[in-house]
């Protein structure tokens, strides 16, 4: 006859809160970290297609599968790391070129820019307000921006090309975790099902949710990126905007900075534009830029999120920008991922719990 365990009094609920403590406490030895596990657990789920037909259908050995499908990430991921940066030099090089060259045309543009600094001068001169602005100071003052952003994203490159101690430790961690994880993953899942104390139908239901909301999200990242980029290189290429490829890159790059991404390089294009007398062509680009280029980052990601869960697109919007407010660009994963578990939630009380007690 088999062992029965956990038959003495309290011993389950003893367990249990044993359990959870060790449970927090690896939350907090591991949160240093916890961004790069989420995302190697991501990747490895998408990678997951790749890994079967390895050992499928081309009938590699589980543990070479597991090597090729994480040297794929790594080839990628250096690839990527390597056109970023020489991307970023050049454009960066460019942009510098450009605003060191700009320069203040004499045309009616510039005639009426003059009497509007005037009028407000004028305003504020009558409020007591001893605040005066030129022309000339504001275009110093935005190629002065523009440099020291500029600089500053120069900066940040050479910190990551230079891979720090620390960004060299996540990398390893994160490789690692996706070949361990990958081969294991459908049986780390079985093991979370059984772990877990519901139904296998509803913990079915929570986990494939979360797993396709994750991978829909961060997958989002990059479709966001090169929509935006695109849709951005289009109306620069009808104004005639020089150095079309180059922009377009650098849109698609900071596209992955929440909310303004974009507008940080099409708005000052845009000014750049009026200054010089192009007045047309800075208005459309600021207006498109408003209305089009900056609405497309909510829209495609509201409907990255699966469809078998009935979230309405403004719901959808509050789950991405409140993400977004309370973890940066991770909260594009986390906020849309919690919403998803909320209204699985109720769909269960719905479905499975209220049924199941008129049934008693």
């Amino acid at each position: 006859m088999a062992k029965k365990y956990f038959e003495k009094k309290y011993s389950k609920l003893l367990f249990g809160i044993i359990a959870l403590i060790l449970l927090i406490l690896a939350i907090l030895v591991a949160r240093p970290y916890l961004n790069t596990i989420i995302l190697a657990v991501i990747v490895s789920y998408i990678l997951q297609p790749i890994y079967k037909f390895l050992t499928k259908k081309v009938k590699t050995k589980k543990i070479s599968a597991s090597i090729l499908s994480t040297f794929l990430i790594i080839l990628l991921t250096m690839v990527l790391g390597f056109l970023l940066v020489i991307a970023v030099i050049n454009i960066a090089s460019l942009v510098l070129e450009q605003v060191n060259n700009l320069r203040v045309e004499n045309t009616s543009t510039v005639d009426y820019l003059q009497d509007a600094i005037l009028w407000i001068n004028t305003q504020l001169d009558n409020l007591n307000i001893p605040v005066a602005f030129t022309l000339e100071e504001i275009i110093a003052n935005l190629r002065s921006s523009i440099a020291s952003l500029i600089n500053n994203l120069l900066g940040t490159v050479s910190s990551i090309s230079s891979f720090s101690v620390d960004a060299i430790f996540q990398l390893i961690i994160f490789y690692g975790l996706i070949y361990t994880i990958v081969p294991h993953f459908d049986k780390s899942i079985y093991s979370i099902k059984n772990i877990i104390p519901l139904d296998e139908e509803i913990t079915t239901l929570y986990l494939d949710r979360t797993l396709d909301t994750a991978k829909a999200m961060a997958g989002g990242l990059l479709v966001v990126a090169m929509v935006q980029g695109l849709v951005a290189g289009f109306i620069l290429y009808i104004l005639g905007t020089p150095y079309i490829f180059l922009v377009i890159l650098l849109v698609s790059i900071f596209s992955f900075i929440p909310l303004l991404g974009t507008g940080m390089i099409t708005f000052p294009i845009a000014f750049i534009y009026i200054i010089t007398g192009q007045v047309w062509k800075g208005v459309v680009l600021a207006i498109f830029q408003l209305l089009v280029i900056g609405e497309i980052d909510g829209i495609l990601r509201a409907h990255l999120i699966p469809k078998d869960v009935h979230m309405p697109i403004f719901i959808s919007f509050i789950a991405i920008f409140g993400g977004l407010a309370l973890w940066g660009i991770w909260g594009l994963i986390y906020g849309p991922v919690i919403f998803i578990l909320f209204l699985t939630t109720i769909e269960v009380v719905k479905k499975y719990y209220i049924p199941s007690l008129k049934e008693k």
